[in-house]
């Protein structure tokens, strides 16, 4: 009587089957895979640690660990709800928590709101101006409103004749100019602004040749965005980025700033599809047009 298989044997046979069936079932799928691993290693996949600039000594930290941003975020979070807590709550030798104030929270994107006097900074400086019946709607204080007026109405008195300027030597509408930085920079107040005087978010030229850059967490460890030594530097460098080939055709609008505002949208100036709706929205609800008329002196 002839011997049979053993039952390993035929074990191992059923297992090496069920692979093969399933490696030919799924073949696309293991291809696909495989290519996107493939293109993440060509493209030089990486891990980023620690972009950001250290903390200042003696800042209150979360902890001794560096964060990420979305960790850092939720930290102090728990640490603002733990401050409300010990303060209603009725035991008395609970060690004292310092104001939400005095942490630091971690560095951000480069568009996040800069430490300021500003009562609601969670509050966008523009948007009183974009939908101007905000206030009234969300039931602000009078005086949140009245702060987030003159917040803009500071930006405009300080950077009004520098646009003008600018205007007159390069031939950009001081409208346009104002409402774009303005809308970039939060009024002035976006931490773009306020740490690296870029109030355009004017990123860096290739390779960050002959410049001074800085990354905020953006999409990649590439994406530098330019370091001014003055918010004037950062006003020329918006001219005379209007004034290359791929924008310099806008020119031909004049003063017309309907035009400008869509021109630059069509031109991939920002991602924004209603970036050009809003650069008009600002324009005619401060009134910008004046400083298309006078000359800056």
């Amino acid at each position: 009587m002839s011997s049979t298989n053993s039952p390993r044997a035929t074990l191992l046979g059923r297992y090496l089957a069920k692979t093969l069936d399933y490696t030919v079932h799924y073949a696309v799928e293991i291809f696909l895979i495989a290519l996107i691993i493939y293109l993440c290693v060509s493209r030089g996949l990486s891990v980023r640690v620690d972009v950001y600039e250290p903390l200042e000594e003696g800042t209150a930290m979360i902890s001794e660990a560096n964060l990420s941003p979305w960790l850092s975020g939720l930290g102090d979070r728990v640490m603002a709800l733990a401050t409300a807590w010990q303060q209603t709550s009725p035991t008395k030798s609970s060690p004292a928590t310092p104001p939400p104030a005095q942490l630091t929270k971690g560095h951000d994107d480069f568009n996040d709101v800069a430490v300021t006097d500003d009562p609601a900074p969670h509050i966008s400086n523009l948007t009183l101006v974009l939908s101007p019946d905000y206030g009234e709607r969300k039931g602000l204080s009078p005086e949140i409103i009245e702060a987030k007026k003159d917040r803009v109405k500071n930006y405009l008195k300080r950077y009004a004749k520098i646009a003008q300027r600018e205007m007159e030597q390069y031939g950009i509408p001081a409208s346009i100019t104002l409402a774009q930085g303005l809308l970039e920079s939060n009024a002035g107040d976006s931490k773009l602004a306020v740490k690296s005087n870029n109030h355009f978010g004017i990123k860096c030229k290739k390779k960050c040749l002959g410049c001074t850059c800085r990354n905020y967490s953006d999409d990649s460890r590439y994406d530098m965005f330019r370091v001014f030594d003055s918010a004037a530097e950062s006003f020329r460098e918006h001219s005379e980025l209007l004034s290359i080939s791929r924008y310099a055709k806008l020119k031909a609008h004049g003063t017309d700033y309907k035009k400008w505002a869509h021109g630059l949208k069509k031109c991939g100036y920002a991602t924004d599809p209603n970036y050009g709706k809003k650069l008009i929205t600002i324009i005619e609800n401060l009134e910008l047009t004046q400083y298309d008329k006078q000359v800056a002196l």
